[in-house]
C-alpha cells in the first residue's frame, strides 16, 4: 500500500509548481525535506512552542535552499 503524502510534501510540491521548478528535484529529496519539516514541527510542539511557532520552524526547514 502506498504511503499517504504528508501535508509538507504536498505543500512543497505546490510551491515548486508555482515557481516553475517542479521537475528540478528528485522525489527522494522532496520526501526527505518533508520528513525533516514534520519532525521539526513535532519536536517544537513537544518543547512547548505554539502551533504557529512550530509551523514557522517547520516551513523554514521545508523551504531552506529552495529559491523562487
Amino acid at each position: 500500500m502506498a504511503k499517504e503524502m504528508s501535508y509538507y510534501r504536498r505543500y512543497l510540491q505546490h510551491i515548486l509548481r508555482e515557481w516553475g521548478m517542479e521537475n528540478r528535484y528528485s522525489a527522494d529529496l522532496l520526501d526527505e525535506r518533508a520528513d525533516a519539516a514534520e519532525e521539526e514541527y513535532e519536536n517544537a510542539r513537544r518543547e512547548g512552542l505554539t502551533v504557529d511557532q512550530a509551523q514557522e520552524l517547520a516551513m523554514a526547514v521545508l523551504l531552506d535552499g529552495f529559491d523562487s
